[in-house]
């Protein structure tokens, strides 16, 4: 396996662990009464702290099929190299650096954070566009 497969197969890993980071407070603020519901209406009650753990893990989840395509598309036509891994990497670094930037509301150095890691995308597809 390429390590860009293996840091594909660590980005969605980090998206359970996002999910589960986001659940665990997330149903302590609404109650077992709310979540074990069919859930017809939007939350209310979240605390800031786990609005901010959900913001970041949706987040995750908005770059992560674009990461998945850049990889995939990597390693299907053979173009999976040192550049690529070294993007995939740092794509993940830069996922995990952004969850405790978000939630402790840390500005500008978060948003670097995820220029970095969506540039890393950019920089895959890139690399197997060329």
């Amino acid at each position: 396996m390429t390590p860009d497969l293996v840091a594909l197969l660590c980005a969605v890993l980090l998206a359970a662990v996002q999910l589960a980071l986001y659940a665990v407070p997330g149903n302590l603020d609404l109650g077992v009464k709310y979540t074990a519901g069919p859930r017809d209406e939007p939350p209310d009650g979240l605390s800031v702290t786990t609005k901010r753990i959900k913001r970041a893990y949706e987040n995750h989840l908005e770059t992560l099929p674009w990461f998945a395509i850049a990889v995939l598309v990597a390693h299907m036509t053979g173009q999976a190299d040192g550049v690529t891994a070294a993007a995939s990497w740092t794509y993940l670094a830069g996922r995990v650096m952004y969850i405790p930037l978000y939630v402790f509301g840390v500005p500008f150095l978060r948003s670097a954070v995820w220029a970095v890691a969506t540039g890393a995308i950019l920089t895959i597809v890139l690399r197997t566009l060329l």
